[in-house]
């Protein structure tokens, strides 16, 4: 896991300026840098050394003489695929993943990225057509940011490295993609970031380029890989149910055994739902198959303060902690340090987030505390399996009538009132037909139509837009402390598996994530298995901000020259804000502050 910084001019490159734009992110990469400069050409590289920890490792890495990449990621797969690279007659001088990405772009072009299983940005350069590749991985977990004037294209794995290229200019602010931040949250899924002219590059996508492609900003951008969700409706059956049980475990400890391979220290982040105690359980399992010495590391964050139990999961942690005896790491953030840590969050973050994401800072920040250098998490699992409450409207609307009514019956108390809007489209549905039952409740709520979406459609719409985001906060907050989170969930595999199985396994009888719930049921303790009281991650923000740290957000807000230039309307209405709408314009007032835009 890295940081990776490139430049392609109408000029020769100042290295200095280069290594500056790569010093930016030495917390990505504190175990080496490097520069290389050629034609009107300069790549940096800073190394958080996880494969083949010699200096072998070291990038920019040249290969074949011909090819020079920077990379940010981890393949998994690559000895698997560095042996059939091996018997088409490839040789290497590492044991670095590195070496294999440009070997398998020499050998299969661009249909290499199929074949790679993992998370990355790169660029390779290919001196002798003068053109280059930039790739990003399927879910955009590794992030890959650019900008251009004409006369240079500049890339890096931060936006703060952009900024120090010695032709950017005074930061501005993006006021179309901030406005939708205030009304909708963050979009990371989109091309335009909080800073005018700063872009991401696609999410699942390639690019072939020629220097004045680059340089005109005519980038090809080509996506090679998009799941295709099983829309069927059919009924229920109990020995489906345990062959797709029985797969999905397969897959799930396959994952987990691809991300196991390091050759430093690997931990969990353990929440205390059942996604990272899966993730915990089967790196236990996979420990003692290989006979592995020492108690697996896990790391939480905790809430036992007065005011703040109602987000511990401490109870659930401790649990499976004796379970499998594992040993808990576990931290409490501490109010006071709130406004401090939150203005490190937003420096690392870089685009202002939802809310504080103080659980996950904390987290990686305790991580970051200790000789781990990787994590295995349980994000993604949500969006595939249909963790979240509000997905049992999609799952009623688009059963049959007795069996709509059924689900609303067997639905739990948090889940009730969404059951019961599905069963109001469907009832609508069949009365006035789809299209006029829909038209017609949209004028009652805007989201409607989403929420009509059948369960995998709208699993995977999510896929690409929300988990996008959430798996940019896994990477800035644990980058931001030098760790690896690596994502078993992610696994393309498992990903096309659980899009292929029907809805009917995902919700059943009022229980979400049912087909993981059977798969892992001799595995986990009953009460984190079977718990309804789903929480992920959960932060006391409204006792935080409603007391101790009341009047420092306030004073943050209503003081912020930024905000009263730009949006004085919702500074006007600050009274009348929900605590989430105050905390985004706090969100916006750091960043402004932090990045000093005008």
């Amino acid at each position: 896991m890295c940081g990776i910084v490139g430049i392609v001019s109408t000029k020769e490159i100042c290295p200095e300026n280069l290594k500056a734009m790569s010093d930016t992110m030495v917390h990505r990469g504190p175990d080496g840098e490097g520069i290389y400069i050629g034609d009107r050409v300069g790549l940096a590289h800073r190394r958080l050394a996880i494969v083949d920890l010699s200096d072998a490792g070291k990038q920019p890495m040249e290969y074949l003489n011909r090819y020079v990449i920077t990379y940010n990621g981890e393949i998994y797969n690559h000895p698997e695929l560095r042996l059939e690279l091996e018997e088409r007659g490839y040789e290497f001088q590492s044991h670095t993943d590195t070496e294999v990405i440009m070997a398998a772009y020499d050998c299969w072009g661009t249909g290499c990225f199929n074949k790679l299983n993992g998370m990355w940005a790169f660029c390779i350069y290919d001196r002798v057509e003068d053109r280059f590749v930039l790739s990003r991985d399927r879910f955009g977990i590794k992030p890959l940011y650019f900008w251009r004037d004409g006369k240079s294209f500049v890339f890096a794995s931060e936006i703060k490295a952009l900024l120090a290229y010695e032709h950017f200019g005074k930061p501005r602010p993006n006021l179309e993609y901030l406005n939708c931040y205030l009304r909708e949250g963050p979009n990371e899924q989109l091309p335009e970031t909080a800073f005018e002219g700063v872009y991401k590059f696609g999410v699942s996508s390639f690019a072939v380029c020629s220097r004045d492609e680059l340089l005109e900003g005519r980038i090809p951008e080509t996506s090679y890989w998009t799941v295709r969700p099983n829309l069927s409706s059919e009924a229920f059956d109990h020995q489906k149910l345990e062959e797709f049980s029985e797969k999905y475990r397969e897959l799930l400890r396959d994952a987990v055994r691809l991300r196991l391979r390091s050759d430093v220290k690997v931990g969990s982040a353990l929440s205390g739902g059942m996604d990272s105690s899966s993730i915990v359980s089967l790196v236990n399992d996979l420990h003692a198959g290989e006979g592995s010495e020492g108690r697996q590391e896990t790391f939480s964050s905790v809430y036992k303060a007065p005011g703040t139990i109602s987000c511990d999961e401490s109870e659930y942690i401790d649990q499976l902690a004796q379970h499998l005896g594992v040993h808990s790491n576990q931290i409490e953030p501490d109010e006071k340090d709130i406004p401090d840590e939150h203005a490190q969050m937003i420096y690392h973050l870089e685009t202002p987030p939802t809310g504080t994401l103080m659980s996950s800072w904390h987290t990686f920040k305790l991580v970051g505390r200790s000789d781990v250098t990787v994590t295995l998490d349980g994000q993604g699992a949500d969006e595939q399996l249909a963790g979240y409450d509000g997905y049992v409207t999609n799952y009623v609307a688009n059963l049959g009538l007795s069996a709509a009514i059924r689900e609303c019956a067997f639905s739990g108390r948090s889940q009730r009132r969404r059951a019961l809007k599905g069963l109001v489209i469907k009832v609508a549905s069949l009365i006035l037909g789809r299209d006029l039952a829909l038209r017609f409740l949209e004028k009652v709520s805007k989201s409607i139509g989403f929420q009509a979406l059948p369960l995998n459609q709208k699993l995977a719409l999510d896929l690409r837009n929300n988990l996008i985001t959430l798996l940019h906060y896994a990477d800035k907050t644990s980058m931001a402390y030098s760790v690896e989170s690596r994502m078993p969930f992610m696994d393309f595999r498992l990903v096309e598996f659980l899009f292929e199985v029907p809805a009917v396994y995902k919700f059943r009888k009022g229980w979400s994530k049912y087909l993981s719930r059977v798969a892992m049921r001799d595995r986990l303790p009953k009460n984190i298995l079977w718990r309804r009281d789903k929480m992920g991650w959960p932060i006391p923000e409204d006792y935080w901000f409603n007391g101790g740290l009341k009047s420092w957000l306030d004073s943050k807000v209503l003081d912020s020259a930024f905000l009263q230039k730009y949006f004085c309307t919702q500074v006007n209405s600050y009274k009348n804000l929900s605590i989430r709408e105050k905390l985004n314009l706090l969100n916006l007032a750091v960043w402004s502050e932090t990045f000093e835009v005008e």
